[in-house]
């Protein structure tokens, strides 16, 4: 699925997670899979606990880190897209 800038996200509740030294580690229960996300990936599940315009999680991003809009929003999109192959974020 191709996710747009004005698409909402949100991450899917019946995920089990747990922060490890500021990175998230989560399991998902319908896939059986665990999943580690590194610090940056951790900061974007962090921000889609509730629904969030994917631009305003880029912009979000942008102040927290030192990236260029366009390396934040290709690396943004194709973790979310990933994460949506996945079933562990829906989209809106």
């Amino acid at each position: 699925m191709k996710i747009g800038l004005n698409n909402l996200v949100k991450r899917t509740p019946e995920m089990v997670y747990s922060k490890l030294d500021g990175e998230v580690v989560m399991m998902s229960v319908e896939n059986g899979e665990y999943y580690g996300l590194n610090e940056i990936a951790s900061a974007i599940w962090e921000r889609i606990s509730e629904e969030i315009k994917v631009d305003d999680l880029i912009i979000q991003l942008m102040e927290e880190y030192d990236v260029e809009r366009d390396e934040c929003e290709t690396d943004t999109l194709d973790f979310l897209e990933e994460m949506v192959e996945k079933k562990l974020v829906v989209v809106f």
